[in-house]
């Protein structure tokens, strides 16, 4: 809710003093899981909830559409934009320094998580397993396992762990572990993955598993 607030908030800043050239807005959105996932969360606040709030300020008939984006190479936020179809993006910080640098977008909101009920304003990443695994009881243990990478270009789901085995572990999951197996964002079938037993440990970004599964953990 706050988050839509402020992007209310700035949408009607930015036009008040002019009349609204448009009456349609099209958010692009990524959440690390799967497209149907991210409408079924967001699609009630962003769509409707928007839609309402921001035509009783105009007294004018103004929707707002989710669409997933950069869920496949075909498409992307970046392509999107150059195509004139987004007029915002919802999407995690990586994405948004990139897209300042590309395409000159601005963050004109933050959205800080609850992580098992304390608010955090950072972000990080998690390495996990099973606890009923007696191969995996610490993180060297990893040496010939099966790992699961949440999205190779995620700041939580790749580089902050990968950066850690590195540096304080001297490991290199490229050549120190048995398997890698790349989910493209889809931590849920990651997860279930690491419940079926078929790949040993994982990565995803802090406070997924926390907000989603929190009887896994």
């Amino acid at each position: 809710l706050l988050l839509s607030t402020v992007l209310v908030f700035s949408l009607c800043r930015s036009y008040r003093a002019q009349e609204l050239h448009k009456h349609h807005f099209v958010i692009g959105g990524f959440i690390p899981e799967s497209q149907s996932k991210l409408l079924t969360k967001w699609g009630p606040l962003f769509q409707n909830y928007l839609s309402q709030y921001v035509s009783n300020q105009y007294n004018s008939n103004i929707t707002f559409e989710l669409i997933p984006v950069d869920y496949t190479p075909s498409t992307t936020s970046e392509s999107s934009i150059d195509a004139g179809v987004l007029d915002f993006v919802y999407t995690h910080p990586v994405k948004i320094v990139c897209l300042e640098s590309s395409h000159r977008f601005a963050a004109i909101a933050t959205q800080r998580n609850l992580i098992l009920g304390k608010e955090a304003s950072g972000y990080g990443g998690t390495i996990y397993s099973l606890k009923t695994n007696p191969d995996v009881q610490e993180l060297l243990d990893i040496r010939d396992k099966r790992i699961g990478i949440g999205n190779i270009l995620a700041s939580g789901g790749f580089a902050l762990p990968y950066k850690l085995l590195k540096e304080e572990y001297g490991i290199d999951v490229f050549t120190y572990v048995k398997q890698i197996v790349f989910y493209q964002s889809d931590y849920a079938r990651c997860l279930a993955d690491i419940l079926a037993g078929r790949i040993d440990v994982a990565f995803t970004q802090s406070g997924w598993l926390e907000a989603t599964h929190p009887e896994a953990i």
